[in-house]
């Protein structure tokens, strides 16, 4: 099938470009939250969440696309994902572990209660997360992520420990999977937290806590971190880390507190500090950070200091050269204007230095849709741009 066509794209070294990917209503009203995988070949692939209605809806899919030639030109998208009985797949932790063939596929499935008007193609009753069912789940590979073998449900008490949702059990998410340069693996992972529920206070009820899953061995068997936890309305969502030096673990955090929010670990994950406010405001809107090639850490995320989820934009990226303890000046990737959104992004560095994101480019006028964009930039445009 072809889904669409991908325009080649352009890098200048030293430079910023950006360019559309894949249009919403192209195959799918809603494209959104990509993430960025290599293989071992050094093919790239960007992969992502594509739906209608809504993005709850339970017909949302992964498509996926490759480039030969470090992300300039794209194959048309395919599917990648896919399982509407089971309920919506948001996305998918990939992770290939140092100097092997085995990669870890990590995923939650979710069945939301939403309802939606399909003729005119809207949601009419949003999801009840108190009353959606997320399941988790890994897959294995043994040739670099080119194929995976059958799932493997992973116990939701893993996370949540004795914390139940009445009647559902778990809601949650996989936010992020890395290995650590001792050959643990952190899996972070974010739950609704029963036990934090502010809705006896007025507030919406939604509160959420992350708790690592730890690995020794390769992903087949795992034990629970200390949690991280913070007071902001609806708690800690899409966390990001780092590993600034052998076991010191640096995150940072979405919130409804007006910034990102920090924590850090001195053990691999098994225990973390409390939670602050960083120095970099956010609305609450997801941020992606990894560490470059150079020891720098990159941050790209809407700097704009907000206790909702609007503005999502501008689009900025900024450098730390300390391990995430001061931020250097932010730089524009991109603007918007109004109730359109510039979020949900994936980030890579490849091997040439030069740096890619894919954002989720949402407009807010009739139909809505929501497009991929890419940019293309490297650490020489953030040092010297």
């Amino acid at each position: 099938m072809r889904i669409a066509q991908i325009a080649p794209l352009t890098y200048t070294p030293g430079g910023l470009e950006y360019a559309s990917f894949i249009r919403g209503g192209t195959g799918a009203d809603y494209h959104q939250s990509p993430a960025f995988y290599r293989f071992p070949s050094g093919q790239l692939m960007v992969y992502w969440h594509a739906y209608d209605f809504d993005e709850c809806s339970s017909n949302g899919i992964l498509l996926y696309s490759l480039s030969d030639d470090l992300g300039l030109t794209w194959s048309d998208p395919q599917v990648y994902l896919a399982d509407f009985p089971g309920g919506k797949l948001m996305g998918a932790e990939i992770l290939r572990l140092r100097n092997q063939d085995t990669a870890l596929m990590l995923y939650a499935q979710t069945r939301h209660t939403i309802q939606v008007d399909r003729q005119r193609r809207v949601r009419t009753a949003a999801s009840d997360y108190f009353q959606s069912r997320t399941r988790l789940f890994i897959r294995r590979s043994d040739d670099g992520g080119e194929h995976f073998g059958p799932s493997e449900e992973l116990p939701y008490t893993l996370v949540a420990d004795d914390r139940e949702l009445p009647g559902v059990g778990f809601y949650g998410s996989i936010d992020q999977v890395l290995e650590l340069e001792s050959g643990r693996i952190v899996t972070a992972c974010c739950f609704m937290d029963p036990a934090r529920a502010d809705a006896d206070k007025g507030g919406a009820g939604q509160h959420y806590t992350v708790a690592c899953l730890l690995s020794e061995d390769q992903g087949k068997t795992w034990t629970r971190s200390g949690e991280i936890t913070v007071d902001t309305p609806r708690g800690v969502m899409e966390v990001q880390i780092v590993e600034t030096e052998p076991e010191r673990l640096f995150c940072l955090f979405r919130t409804q507190g007006g910034y990102l929010y920090q924590t850090r670990s001195q053990d691999g994950g098994q225990t973390w500090s409390a939670s602050q406010p960083s120095p970099l405001p956010s609305p609450e809107s997801k941020p992606r950070m990894i560490k470059l090639q150079s020891g720098n850490l990159l941050i790209v995320w809407n700097n704009v200091s907000s206790v909702t989820q609007e503005p999502r934009y501008p689009m900025v990226a900024s450098l730390s050269t300390d391990g995430g303890r001061t931020w250097g000046k932010p730089h524009i990737i991109r603007n918007e204007t109004g109730t359109n959104q510039l979020s949900n992004h994936g980030l890579i560095q490849l091997d040439d230095g030069r740096i890619l994101t894919c954002i989720s480019h949402y407009h807010d006028t009739r139909p809505m849709t929501s497009d991929l964009d890419m940019a293309l930039f490297d650490e020489q445009w953030l040092l010297h741009g």
